[in-house]
């Protein structure tokens, strides 16, 4: 059976400096990764802030758009614009049918 040797004090104190050492670099990880991670939430989240702001604001034009369409589909309206452009607006024919017996 082998013995174990002894460490003397520098081999104790270098293994001491690895093990802090290794932690540092491993807190330092984390901490990157937990910024990193965090910036692209953050990104994340405004890209999608803009794009409701964005679908809400093109919805409401497009209300008013169909608003206005379907109040220029009424015939008043047409022939109120019509008057504005310098159309001349038809007169109504009669049209007649005779029938000889």
């Amino acid at each position: 059976m082998v013995k174990k040797r002894r460490l003397s004090k520098a081999e104790k104190l270098k293994r001491e400096n690895i093990k802090w050492v290794f932690m540092f670099v491993i807190l330092v990880l984390t901490i990157t990764v937990y910024l990193a991670s965090f910036i692209e939430l953050d990104k994340t989240q405004s890209s999608i802030d803009f794009n409701k702001k964005t679908l809400t604001q093109l919805n409401e034009e497009l209300t008013i758009i169909k608003n206005s369409v379907e109040r220029m589909k009424r015939a008043d309206i047409i022939s109120k614009r019509a008057k504005e452009l310098g159309l001349v607006s038809s007169k109504p024919e009669t049209i007649t049918i005779n029938i000889n017996d």
